[in-house]
């Protein structure tokens, strides 16, 4: 089922303009409690399964532009017998993005983590996996009048970036400070019945 819902998934994020949202989260009270800020953005796209081909295992699908895609779903994939013609296949994809100044005596690090969680067997198929990386840098010197940053990561290498004029507490930060970079993408895929 897994590899059923990423197909059809991916095929309709893929052939269809997506709407857009963008939510950023930089309220001023939230600054004075500690520097980060963050960003995200979400995708949604759907589509109506027109066909079903069980002996080929490819469905079609139907854009709300009217234009059509076919997806071949490989045999591994779970729930199959579930799908209809009429169904609706939602997609959602979502990322954000957050950056934190910390206080460490720790090297710097990366770490990441993945999670899956499908519908049960004889459901309507779908999934939702979500997968957040976070890496941390040391300052290692700090240019104020250039508003730069000299970072050391975990694998030993600098790079030097520049800090854009809108983080306010830039003047707070000193050397040896860590700054950590917390990414994470979701996707979820379901497909329900037509509503009525």
């Amino acid at each position: 089922m897994k590899t059923l819902i990423t197909t059809l998934g991916i095929a309709l994020l893929l052939s269809t303009a997506a709407t857009r949202s963008i939510a950023q989260h930089t309220g001023e009270e939230k600054q004075k409690q500690r520097t980060a800020v963050g960003a995200g953005e979400v995708l949604v796209t759907r589509a109506t399964i027109q066909s079903v081909d069980r002996d080929k295992r490819e469905v079609t699908l139907k854009k709300d532009d009217g234009s059509t895609v076919t997806v071949k779903v490989p045999e591994r994939a779970r729930n199959f017998d579930q799908i209809k013609a009429g169904d609706v296949v939602t997609a959602a994809y979502t990322e954000s993005v957050a950056v934190a100044v910390r206080k460490s005596d720790e090297p710097p690090s990366a770490t990441g983590r993945e999670s899956v969680e499908r519908s049960a067997p004889g459901q309507k198929p779908g999934i939702e996996k979500t997968s957040t990386v976070q890496m941390s840098a040391t300052i290692e010197k700090i240019d104020r009048d250039k508003r730069q940053l000299t970072l050391k990561g975990p694998e030993g290498k600098t790079k030097t970036v520049k800090v854009p004029e809108d983080m306010k507490r830039f003047d707070e930060l000193k050397e040896g400070d860590q700054i950590v970079v917390t990414a994470t993408e979701s996707i979820a895929i379901e497909v329900t019945k037509p509503q009525q």
